[in-house]
């Protein structure tokens, strides 16, 4: 068993490539869709999203058959 602490929230950059699309395109979808938040102490701007987001982004990008 490894050490490493659950994530809670990925990182914009892990969050796309789970999803299979580019930063530019997950950062649209998150500024059309209201998902994912920044951190207000993380200098880097990156947007954060839960697996219930990443889920939520799935489905309505591929809907249910």
């Amino acid at each position: 068993m490894s050490d490493e602490p659950v994530r809670t929230k990925i990182d914009e950059d892990r969050a796309a490539v789970l999803l299979g699309l580019s930063r530019t395109q997950l950062r649209e979808l998150s500024e059309q869709s209201g998902m994912g938040q920044e951190i207000p102490d993380d200098e880097t701007g990156k947007k954060f999203f839960t697996y219930l987001e990443l889920c939520r982004f799935c489905r309505s990008v591929r809907p249910a058959l």
